[in-house]
């Protein structure tokens, strides 16, 4: 099977793109899956991991239809509208050249390639591996509801990766279309980078070890985790936490920083930077912490499990899934440090419960990767939905936005200063900025209405 795949971005930076990989890599090696990718320039590190594995890409420019800090200016808004229209025809043009079985749309960030597959009749399959707005504080321009209806009425397969991100695209999206994928994990790999050495971070014999992995954000939640340390510590409870992750934004690093102070744990907080394997240092300590405000699936957690380690995680999102209360860790109130506190505790005042813990969890990592949730019963869905081909029923798009490519192009044939004035009085008038990237309020000008 042929697959053509589109990255939101091009850079191996989070778990999106680990996870594709994933998936990939078990498709190629047990069906003779022949992928194919679309990066957003500039190419990063992500490319020399697509030519490690033999597989082709190219590069393209376009923005995304939710961000943190979408565009404002003009210009900006207008030179986004345009690279998306052009990246919309390249990748039409790639799929006439590649005639790839299936075009595949990796993370819920941008429709381009949905988009254009719809135009060349070829089934969409979209793989979803985030909430966007509740983890990440992404803004969906059209809103949560409007973007993820059209994520299933442009796919002939949505592919969640947690039975909570299913249970949420539920509510927007026909259950007929959406499946379950529990990311497919190497278990011996992972056991077998743990095991390379490097230095210890904890310094010492009889503290209960924990350990964090993420870039420090407030979506990872650290700041609640050094909270909990610090009162663990003033109750005389012996704790040290390793973190690791890049620095991140430097507001939260300065909080995280100035919660260390304010506690008096310099000695107990490690706080050691982004680290190309965090296995090893994960390996070192007792239990893992997984504090994330509302984690789509969690690449760690699962990590975690295979090691061998308890987890204490935030009762939000796809944690409850891996995490059974008092079998291999336990949950606490997201965002509550003196619950994450409360659960902490339980393993300083009973030792024996991190090697109990930590054998349920390996055996629960076994289980979702032989259980209903694996890339074979993936792939058969994948597999039926190429087979079963592109509906010919035409889509009603409430906002008429699959029009955008046809009618920018009427706009970008006028001359260039005078057009980014009527866009900009267009979209004034029409009062619909949110609308920009699908060019909206252009299609309602040029209809008529």
């Amino acid at each position: 099977m042929k697959i053509l795949v589109l990255s939101h971005i091009s850079e191996m930076l989070g778990g999106a793109e680990r996870s594709m990989l994933n998936v990939l890599d078990s498709w190629a090696e047990e069906y003779n899956v022949r992928p194919e990718f679309i990066l957003r320039k500039p190419v990063k590190s992500l490319a020399g991991a697509i030519k490690d594995r033999g597989w082709q890409y190219h590069s393209l420019n376009y923005t995304f239809w939710s961000d943190s800090n979408p565009p404002t200016k003009p210009a900006d808004v207008h030179r986004s509208a345009l690279d998306n229209t052009q990246a919309i025809k390249d990748i039409e043009k790639l799929i006439q050249d590649i005639q790839p079985d299936i075009v595949l749309t990796n993370s819920v960030v941008c429709p381009w390639a949905a988009i254009a597959a719809y135009y060349q009749g070829v089934p969409h399959v979209w793989f979803v591996r985030e909430y966007g707005d509740l983890d990440h504080g992404r803004i969906f321009e059209i809103g949560r509801k409007k973007t993820l209806e059209d994520v299933g009425t442009l796919s002939e397969l949505v592919v969640a990766n947690s039975k909570a991100m299913e249970s949420h695209l539920a509510q927007y999206i026909d259950s007929k279309k959406l499946t379950t994928l529990y990311t497919p994990f190497n278990l011996e790999k992972i056991n077998e980078k743990a095991s390379e050495k490097v230095k210890n971070p904890f310094k010492k014999a009889d503290s209960l070890k924990l350990a964090i992995v993420g870039n420090l954000a407030t979506s990872k939640g650290q700041l609640e985790v050094i909270d909990a340390i610090g009162q663990l510590t003033k109750e005389g409870i012996d704790t040290e936490l390793c973190v690791i992750g890049r620095s991140g934004d430097s507001e939260y690093s300065s909080q995280v920083h100035a919660a260390i102070k304010k506690y008096n744990i310099s000695d107990r907080i490690h706080l050691i930077g982004y680290k190309n394997n965090p296995l090893s240092y994960v390996n070192m300590a007792d239990v893992g912490i997984m504090a994330s405000r509302k984690e789509a699936f969690g690449r760690v957690t699962f990590e975690y499990l295979a090691l061998g380690k308890p987890v204490v995680g935030a009762d939000t999102g796809a944690t409850p899934e891996m995490v059974t209360e008092n079998k291999n860790g336990y949950l606490y109130e997201q965002g509550n440090s003196k619950s994450l506190t409360t659960k902490l505790k339980k393993y300083s005042e009973n030792r024996s419960l991190i090697k109990k813990h930590g054998k349920a969890s390996r055996l629960i990592s076994e289980n979702m990767m032989e259980g209903k949730l694996n890339a074979q019963n993936a792939y058969r869905s994948i597999e039926k939905a190429a087979k079963a081909g592109k509906s010919n029923k035409p889509i009603n798009f409430t906002h008429r936005w699959l029009d955008y490519p046809t009618i920018s192009q009427q706009v970008i044939t006028q001359s260039g200063a005078q057009s980014v004035k009527k866009l900009i009085k267009l979209r004034l008038r029409q009062k619909a900025k949110a609308y920009y990237y699908r060019g909206r309020s252009i299609i309602a000008k040029v209809s008529g209405k």
